[in-house]
């Protein structure tokens, strides 16, 4: 029993120590300050299944990733400036990510701690819904803390807490959510808000995304949408910003190409450039360094602005807004609660975004 556990202790270290070194040996030259220190403790008596701690965490949490099945070993996390952590790394290659960013009032008054946390409970009933293979990524700074992570994270495997840490002093908040565009490890990224619900159409429309081999993908689904990619729904903003991308509904396919992704984020990393995009700046950045160069490369879903300039090559939603409602709270990118009937409808979408094979849908 000895030898083998000896064995199986070699090849997890191995495991991880290569794992470390492939993202290190990448990131070390965009000036993170990485010091990985990492204890690993071999039990081979615990159900014969490798658990994961974060060192603040009394749970533990499932290594099934790793494909081992004989023994079952601790990792106690002290670094937190990386992309995500160190669960995250031990994910591998391939990921699939929902990002958001939480953060509390000082950002937002309407984001107390105990209704974020409400929010981020909606939606991670929603992720095993509708996205059960992907992985949700909540950005966050040093006001969530161990009482609010432990539970969640060993309660759901689906969801990693990624601690901004530094970059927090500089990135603005609801830029931390587009941190994965740049990490090798993840082919998917999407960018959402966290108080909007992820919806069978949304979901539709990013599987229509990911089938059309495009590399970027934008959603548009309310008339004050005006604009090419979307962030946050607060429409006073979107009108004087008109111009702008939008910074919570959109995706990337980072794994199409890699170069530009590492030119993205090494712009979110740089201070002088990206402390300019405080507030509701994230729009506006979006707007400045990716939308001028994905044009020919984004499929663009559009239910009332597909006649705008920058509508023009955007294609309809392929499944109808939910009937028989067509209230003006009722779109993807709403905040919850979404389709209340008591609110004034939309007028009926233009015939031009409907799909060629469904005229008759007025709410498209």
């Amino acid at each position: 029993m000895a030898n083998v556990c000896t064995k199986q202790f070699i090849y997890v270290l191995i495991i991880i120590v290569l794992g470390f070194l492939l993202i290190n040996s990448h990131w070390l030259s965009n000036n993170f300050s990485r010091t990985i220190r990492a204890s690993v403790k071999i039990n081979c008596q615990q159900n014969n299944q490798l658990r994961y701690r974060r060192q603040s965490c009394s749970c533990t949490r499932p290594m099934m990733f790793l494909n081992q099945t004989s023994n079952s070993f601790t990792i106690h996390e002290t670094e937190h400036n990386k992309l995500c952590s160190q669960y995250s790394a031990l994910r591998g290659y391939h990921q699939r990510v929902i990002s958001i960013s939480m953060y509390g009032p000082r950002e937002n008054g309407l984001f107390t701690l105990n209704r974020s946390v409400d929010f981020l409970r909606q939606l991670i009933d929603d992720m095993k819904i509708r996205y059960p293979t992907w992985i949700l990524r909540v950005y966050h700074d040093s006001t969530i803390d161990h009482k609010i992570i432990c539970p969640i994270e060993c309660d759901y495997n689906l969801i990693d807490f990624c601690n901004v840490g530094s970059l927090s002093s500089y990135i603005p908040a609801k830029i931390w959510r587009f941190l994965p565009v740049g990490d090798e490890l993840v082919d998917i990224m999407a960018s959402r808000d966290l108080d909007s619900p992820l919806s069978q159409r949304e979901f539709d429309a990013v599987h229509e995304w990911i089938d059309s081999n495009k590399t970027w993908h934008a959603m548009r689904d309310n008339p004050m949408h005006y604009v090419p990619m979307l962030g946050r729904r607060d429409f006073f903003f979107v009108f004087v910003y008109i111009r702008n991308c939008l910074g919570g509904m959109w995706g990337f396919r980072s794994e199409l190409n890699r170069t530009f992704a590492s030119q993205i984020l090494q712009k979110i990393l740089d201070r002088n450039l990206v402390s300019r995009y405080g507030g509701q700046g994230d729009q506006r950045f979006l707007s400045d360094h990716i939308w001028p160069h994905i044009a020919d490369h984004v499929i663009a879903h559009d239910s009332f602005l597909c006649n705008e300039p920058y509508g023009k090559r955007s294609v309809s939603w392929p499944t109808r807004r939910p009937h028989p409602t067509n209230d003006s709270q009722c779109f993807v990118g709403c905040v919850r609660p979404c389709c209340n009937r008591d609110r004034y409808p939309f007028q009926p979408c233009p015939m031009a975004c409907r799909p060629k094979n469904h005229p008759d849908w007025e709410m498209c």
